[in-house]
């Protein structure tokens, strides 16, 4: 028997069992107890008719089976459990993780409607925290928490105030807590152990048993993936390793802030891009790239103005675009642009597309009008190899041809659960996988184009996906967040949002400064916007969104305001070698550049508690740099946990080794501390002087 065989055992008596993995129980089974079940399931998922990415889910989950063992097959190491000769069990160690595999081997009970759904049922330990299930806008620790999995737009306004119930009623477009653009079948344990899903179907995970983990699966999955490690560290390795990692950023990325202006090339406008960059540059910032939304040109509807979705530059607003990108290059400045997964229906992309059957079908066979409030657009069939060969020649051409070095790559989460795809495969199903579809064109038009690694690499910025998206989208953001500071759907969940990617496995990430969705009676303020600048500087990517023009407060509203952006825009590019070293560690190990304290002082369960909510809005950056961003609006101090170590308050130079601690954040000096035997205390030391 190999020795990794020995890692996995299994104690069997008559109708009850437990396996074991590397020494952790993993599953057990009794009668009254069982571990699997079988359900039928009759979901009914209400699109919004006014904005079709918002959702309201029901999934009703009835005649629930638990299955009772039947027999045991095989020899330790690798072995089979069926039940009722119906569902086999799987279990075999592969790449030295745990897989289980379930397979329906005898012919389902007959019932009205079949069964469609999948339960099993991990042992819990009432002591531990979960993290992960994708990006996680409200909470991080989902112990005590049902948490449904369904890419979807997250709501506007996701607290059950009045504000929700306005959103509802306005556009439909309120969220719940759980709400996300980036779900992901996928948990880790404070215990060090990871539970993997593979399957793209509507799941709900729910932690709220004191000993047990219930997870639902609108399928049978083709496999769960379970590994246990001595350390969190080695669990993130492990997980990341099966996922895949995102590959690293290019050094250009990390030289400064990325100015998301629009505005076209009138150097005579004062709200061009020509004149936004040079008064940035006039006030000593450190400008990295311009990020150019509106550079395909604009259309403007009844209640909207949009980005024109026909995927080539507009000459209206920048003539000569590409004469324009060289110039920026030969001054060490790199230009991104946009682009998504629509077409608008006035473009001639529109009709080249529906002509020739690349789009999303509804059920009489004709191009799928989806609904976006004040307007109609069309979706690309990913299933149809005729729209990759097209779609990543738009890329090419009219992207990378001029000279682009990267994009936002928007939205994805809108497949519509009546659409008809080329594949024909269950919409239900594609629906979760789209978005990784979405990354994997934009990714393999940029590797066909030789622009994937080395310090010319390009980048794109995705906000939605799923199992997958790390081996295609080198970087994402955390989507759009209000201009607020709500806890849920502000600056606070942008932070959060950052954090809780990384226990999924995805290590570079960053945030809109400031938001980028605005209410009717509020815009972005000068105190949001210079405490979102401080916590994006420390962060993989720093990077303004001027939300087409209509942002409130921006990095050159007023002269206090332009210092101080470029003084933190010096700060992120002097971290630029720690940034990269952190990117490295991430590559190599998976652990994320933006990672929750608990992952380096394992031993702290104060870092897992769910109160204070303060906890979950700091973060270590790297492994030597401890940051807790202000998120209360007006704020002039900040309460913060400090595991112990010993520490050094980056700018009145105070020593302190862990604990509770309340310190003066005036606009300026947010909280930042490094460790003290840090190899790079003199680079911090230095950021004072940016």
């Amino acid at each position: 028997m190999a020795a990794a065989d020995l890692d996995l055992t299994i104690d069997h008596e008559r109708n009850e069992f437990q396996v074991r993995f590397k020494g952790k129980i993993v599953l057990e089974h009794t009668p009254p107890r069982p571990c699997v079940e079988l359900a039928r399931c009759d979901p009914k998922f209400r699109m919004n008719p006014r904005y079709i990415s918002y959702y309201k889910l029901k999934n009703k989950v009835s005649q629930r089976r638990p299955l009772r063992l039947v027999k045991k097959a095989g020899t330790e190491g690798s072995f089979t459990i069926e039940f009722e000769e119906i569902l086999a069990l799987h279990f075999n160690i592969v790449e030295n993780r745990l897989e289980l595999v379930p397979e329906i081997i005898g012919k389902l009970p007959e019932t009205s409607f079949p069964y469609n759904h999948f339960i099993i049922n991990l042992p819990a330990d009432p002591t531990e925290a979960i993290y992960g299930c994708g990006e996680q806008f409200s909470f991080l620790n989902l112990r005590g928490r049902r948490v449904p999995l369904w890419t979807q737009e997250p709501g506007i306004v996701k607290n059950h105030s009045m504000f929700k119930y306005l959103a509802d009623l306005a556009i439909g477009a309120g969220g719940e807590w759980w709400t996300t653009y980036f779900p992901q079948p996928t948990f880790i344990s404070s215990r060090n152990y990871f539970v993997h899903v593979d399957s793209y179907a509507f799941a709900e995970f729910d932690f709220r048993g004191k000993d047990r983990h219930v997870l639902h699966v609108n399928e049978f999955p083709s496999k769960i993936i379970i590994d246990v490690q001595a350390s969190a560290a080695g669990v993130l390795s492990s997980l990341t390793a099966y996922l895949g990692r995102q590959r690293p950023l290019p050094e250009w990325a990390l030289d400064g802030a990325w100015l998301g202006i629009v505005g076209g090339l009138d150097p005579k406008d004062p709200n061009s891009i020509i004149s936004k960059l040079d008064r940035a540059r006039r006030g000593n910032t450190k400008v990295a790239a311009v990020w150019v939304e509106d550079w395909t040109g604009l259309r403007k509807f009844k209640a909207q103005t949009r980005l024109f979705w026909n995927w080539k530059y507009s000459p209206e607003l920048y003539p000569d675009l590409p004469a324009y990108i060289k110039k920026l290059h030969a001054e060490g400045i790199r230009f991104l642009g946009y682009n998504n997964c629509f077409l608008m229906l006035d473009g001639d992309l529109f009709e080249y597309a529906r002509d020739r059957g690349l789009l999303v079908k509804n059920k009489a066979g004709e191009a799928y009008n989806l609904r976006m409030y004040s307007f109609y657009a069309v979706l690309l069939d990913l299933t149809n190899p005729d729209t990759w060969t097209w779609f990543k020649g738009l890329i090419k051409e009219n992207m990378i041809g001029i000279g682009l070095d990267g994009w936002m790559c928007d939205f994805a989460e809108y497949f519509p659960i009546d659409g008809v795809a080329h594949s024909k495969e269950d919409p239900y199903l594609h629906h979760n996988k789209y978005p990784v579809l979405w990354a994997q064109i934009n990714a393999e038009a940029i590797e066909e184009m030789g622009r994937d690694r080395g310090d010319d690499a390009i980048v794109f910025f995705s906000r939605s996906g799923n199992v997958g998206t790390t081996r295609y989208s080198p970087l994402i953001w955390a989507g759009d967040q209000i201009m607020t500071f709500w806890l849920d759907m502000g600056l606070p969940a942008a932070i959060c949002a950052v954090i809780s990617m990384g226990f999924i496995g995805i290590g570079q990430t960053h945030a809109d400064i400031g938001g980028e969705f605005r209410l009717p009676w509020t815009k972005r303020t000068k105190d949001l916007f210079m405490r979102a600048t401080e916590f994006s500087a420390f962060t993989c990517i720093m990077r303004t969104h001027d939300a087409k023009g209509h942002s409130g407060w921006t990095q050159d509203s007023d002269e206090e305001t332009l210092r101080h952006f470029a003084k933190f825009s010096r700060i992120h590019a002097r971290l630029k070698d720690y940034l990269k070293d952190s990117i490295k560690e991430y590559s190599a190990t998976g652990m994320p550049v933006v990672r929750h304290c608990f992952l380096h002082y394992e031993d702290d369960p104060i870092l897992h508690a769910r109160m204070p909510r303060s906890l979950q809005y700091q973060y270590l950056l790297g492994r030597d740099l401890l940051i807790a961003p202000v998120y209360i609006k007006e704020s002039t101090t900040r309460e913060l946990y400090l595991p112990r170590d010993d520490w050094i308050h980056l700018w009145s130079g105070t020593g302190y080794s862990g604990g509770w601690i309340t310190v003066p954040a005036p606009h300026g000096e947010p909280p930042v501390f490094y460790r003290k035997q840090s190899l790079y205390k003199d680079l911090f030391q230095d950021l004072k002087n940016a």
